[in-house]
C-alpha cells in the first residue's frame, strides 16, 4: 500500500471510529448510569441528600431542580461530561459527573442558586434503589 493510500485508510479508520462515537450518543456516560433514587454526600461530609433521577440527565442540575434551563456541554468523555448551564433569572451552573461505575459517581458542581447564593460543592453520589411511588 502507498503512503497516499494509507493516508486514506488511517482518515476512513478515524471517520469509522468517530462515526461510532457519535452513534453512541451525546452523554453516553451518563446512559450507564443506574436510574432511580440517588444518595448524595458531600465529600468530607456525613450529612447525604437524596434525588429521585428516572432521567440521569437530571443530576446535571442537583441545585436546580426542575427548572428549564439551557445546556452547553464542555465535555463529554468516555467516563465523565461537564455540562454548563444557564436558568435565566433561576440562576446558572457548571457539573461535571465522574462515572466510577453504573451505580457510583463523583459529582462536582458551581454556580448561582435561585435565590442568588454562590454554590460550590463535590459529592460522592451512589445508587440507592427505586424511587418512592408518587403517593396516591
Amino acid at each position: 500500500m502507498g503512503l497516499g493510500n494509507r493516508y486514506v485508510a488511517a482518515a476512513l479508520a478515524v471517520g469509522l471510529i468517530g462515526g461510532a462515537a457519535i452513534a453512541a450518543g451525546p452523554f453516553a456516560v451518563l446512559a450507564g448510569l443506574d436510574r432511580g433514587r440517588w444518595q448524595f454526600k458531600v465529600i468530607g461530609g456525613a450529612v447525604a441528600r437524596e434525588v429521585c433521577a428516572p432521567d440521569p440527565l437530571r443530576l446535571v442540575q442537583l441545585n436546580h431542580p426542575g427548572a428549564p434551563c439551557a445546556r452547553f456541554t464542555i465535555e463529554d468523555a468516555a467516563d465523565h461530561v461537564t455540562i454548563q448551564y444557564n436558568c435565566g433569572p433561576r440562576g446558572y451552573g457548571k457539573t461535571t459527573i465522574k462515572v466510577q461505575d453504573p451505580g457510583q459517581i463523583r459529582l462536582d458542581t458551581q454556580g448561582i442558586s435561585s435565590d442568588g447564593r454562590p454554590f460550590d460543592t463535590s459529592y460522592e453520589g451512589r445508587f440507592a434503589g427505586a424511587c418512592a411511588p408518587p403517593p396516591r
